[in-house]
């Protein structure tokens, strides 16, 4: 294949998601399946004909994934319904603290599905609704809560131990072998809490104004059901920091199944343990399609010959490994400010292949960086943002993604200047995976 038949057929795909990124307004569970058709088309323009196994079987990579977020959303959702959260919730807003120090334990609040899941929806739907339905019901401007909630979802979907959007290219590796996301947690943590801490000192006093404790917010059961979250967070720091003393006992599927079956026993209500299940696995049902969408263009992109044809030419070039990866990662939040997130995974997919060649043997952190790439896309899209996703959760318009970037734009830059030093240091910064 020349440069030219691969610049024609990655047009093509890129082409036809930005086209019904723009007629659905960006919104992802219309757009994810429609990607797996622009795959198709892909394929057919490159006379391979109608390929239905490539395009489909690139997913299968991410099963395991798959059982890691679906099993934490299931223990997240069992704990909002349960009142667990509840209970977690009127301790959040029940002592008087500091602006700054009461918006950094809120956020951390709101932010508590997303870091088990790895996802900013399962955030947005449980203790966001909680959190923002509370902030408007105490009389704060609706774009300010709508503010917060979405800097809660998108820094739980960011902080460790999982963040889907940073799994989707460091597991993906080229598609060479099903991966894992281990070693992650303390660079995923050192890129998003310099930004979570500005955040909470510049937003603090600006949104909360002078914060005063609520001691009556409906509270029931006591704290033994925090249990069931006590001996999750030991058995995940066990599972990423003591595995050389501890013997492997399964994984996140294992440690959420043991947290589920605990809440079912510490509660504070009783819960119907399938349909709480059944409604948790809806809340990330969005957020994995757009991963198995990703999985599928990669596959795309092997197939017709973009990534080897792309790659080989960079290589002949001489082009240094840390540029690739910085315009790569650049282009993936541009491509996600413009026009959406599932954009921003078509692109990501591209970047998977070049980044990982051009950096091979160390392109581990930078792949994690064009997922936070992608993850940021989602605070900053003028279609089909996080913040919209916020508004509509509660009952209202909210924000748009740009209109909360220039409001937190130092917020912005200090996330932006982190992804920034990964996609270019990470081979430097390798020691900091455990």
């Amino acid at each position: 294949m020349n440069l030219t038949e691969a610049y024609l057929l990655l047009a093509v795909m890129l082409a036809v998601v930005a086209v019904v990124s723009v007629l659905f307004k960006g919104k992802s569970g219309l757009i994810a399946p429609l990607i797996f058709v622009a795959g198709l088309i892909t394929a057919l323009v490159a006379g391979l004909g109608f390929r239905l196994r490539e395009v489909t079987e690139g997913p299968f990579v991410f099963v395991d994934t798959l059982m890691w977020v679906l099993c934490g959303a299931a223990f997240s959702y069992l704990l909002y319904v349960n009142g667990t959260f509840q209970f977690l919730f009127a301790k959040v807003v029940g002592k008087k603290r500091s602006p700054a120090a009461q918006m950094f334990i809120l956020i951390l609040f709101i932010g508590l599905p997303g870091m088990i899941t790895g996802t900013a929806l399962a955030s947005v739907a449980t203790t966001g609704l909680m959190a923002g339905r509370y902030l408007l019901d105490k009389g704060m401007e609706k774009s300010k809560v709508v503010e917060v909630v979405t800097v809660g979802a998108l820094m739980g979907m960011l902080l460790p131990p999982l963040c889907v959007p940073a799994m989707a290219p460091t597991i993906a590796r080229q598609g060479l072998y099903p991966g894992a996301f281990e070693g992650y947690f303390l660079p995923i943590l050192i890129l998003a809490l310099p930004a979570l801490i500005v955040y909470c000192a510049l937003a603090g006093r600006r949104v909360l104004g002078g914060w005063e404790a609520d001691g009556n917010v409906e509270k029931t059961g006591s704290a033994v059901c925090l249990i069931p979250l006590a001996v999750v967070a030991v058995l995940v720091l066990c599972y990423n920091f003591l595995y050389f003393l501890i013997p492997y006992y399964g994984g996140y599927p294992v440690i959420y199944l043991i947290g589920f079956v605990l809440a079912l026993i510490f509660k504070c209500k009783g819960a119907n343990p399938l349909i709480a299940a059944a409604d948790g696995i809806r809340t990330v049902a969005v957020e994995l399609a757009l991963i198995l969408a990703y999985a599928s263009v990669v596959e795309t992109f092997n197939l017709v010959g973009v990534n080897g044809t792309l790659s080989a030419q960079m290589e002949i070039a001489g082009i240094n490994g840390a540029v690739i990866a910085l315009v790569l990662g650049l282009l993936v939040l541009a491509g996600g400010l413009l026009l959406g997130t599932p954009f921003a995974y078509v692109v990501g997919a591209l970047a998977t292949y070049l980044v990982s060649n051009s950096n091979y043997g160390s392109y581990e952190l930078s792949m994690m960086a064009v997922g936070a790439a992608i993850a940021m896309s989602m605070f900053l899209a003028l279609r089909g943002s996080l913040a919209e996703t916020v508004g509509e959760t509660l009952g209202g318009t909210g924000v748009t993604g740009t209109e909360g970037g220039k409001r937190n734009i130092i917020f912005t830059l200090v996330l932006t200047a982190a992804i920034v030093v990964f996609l270019v240091a990470g081979s430097s910064l390798k020691f900091l995976m455990i």
